[in-house]
């Protein structure tokens, strides 16, 4: 009994440990590494791909306790981190959009992992409500992903500055991603093409419902664990 409740208390400090460890490395790929570093630096290229496999095995320790999540992002976490170390092996220009494609779809699966988790019944844990905030901070990661995919298959879909940015320099992208998230539209960076307007509204609306959803869930789950508590008193 004693061994078993040190096992549950273990897998509970990891997964809020786990948990908080990846706000911490998605604040840094935010805030930090494309507005502080050279965007074409090989430097900064070792930083994004280290940042990035660190964010997918944090990823998957976050669900350690749930087995299928558990197996399907280590698969996935597995493959892309693969993918990204393995294309230093090609010459730059070679497989132009495979490393953006495969962190799309990566941090895309980690996105619906997190949502799980987080709207999931139970009761409302730290590691919850931490995990709602770096799935909101996903949302914009992801976008900002695919935007920087368009620019490099759509030549000329935004105009603005994104227009003559360079298709490595992220900061374009993480800044277009949460000024349209968080719907301040400041108006420098304008989708031109179809698809990068459809993401753009597709964003500004998940922007707009998500606080009001994540609020709404955690409240529903809370007064049903204080109710379920009070009923079994």
């Amino acid at each position: 009994m004693a061994y078993g409740q040190r096992w549950h208390d273990r897998n509970v400090q990891l997964r809020i440990g786990s948990m908080v460890l990846l706000l911490v490395l998605l604040a840094l790929n935010v805030f930090v590494v494309p507005f502080t570093l050279a965007p074409d630096s090989a430097f900064a290229r070792i930083v994004r791909d280290v940042l990035l496999s660190m964010i997918l095995l944090s990823g998957v320790a976050t669900v350690s306790d749930h087995h299928r999540l558990f197996v399907a992002i280590a698969l996935v976490a597995g493959v892309a981190i693969l993918v990204r170390w393995t294309g230093w092996l090609y010459p730059p220009g070679k497989t132009p959009g495979l490393l953006d494609e495969t962190a799309l779809f990566s941090l895309g699966i980690l996105c619906v992992v997190i949502g799980i988790k987080v709207f999931s019944p139970g009761t409302v844990t730290f590691d919850r409500i931490v995990g709602a905030i770096v799935l909101y901070v996903l949302i914009g990661v992801v976008w900002a992903e695919a935007y920087q995919l368009i620019s490099i298959r759509v030549p000329g879909a935004y105009a603005g500055i994104a227009h003559d940015s360079s298709s490595i320099d992220r900061s374009s992208w993480i800044y277009f991603s949460f000024v349209t998230l968080t719907t301040v539209g400041y108006g420098d960076i304008t989708p031109v093409a179809h698809a990068a307007r459809s993401l753009a509204i597709l964003e500004a609306l998940i922007g707009q419902l998500y606080p009001a959803i994540v609020l709404a869930r955690l409240v529903s789950l809370h007064v049903a664990g204080s109710g379920s508590g009070s009923n079994q008193a």
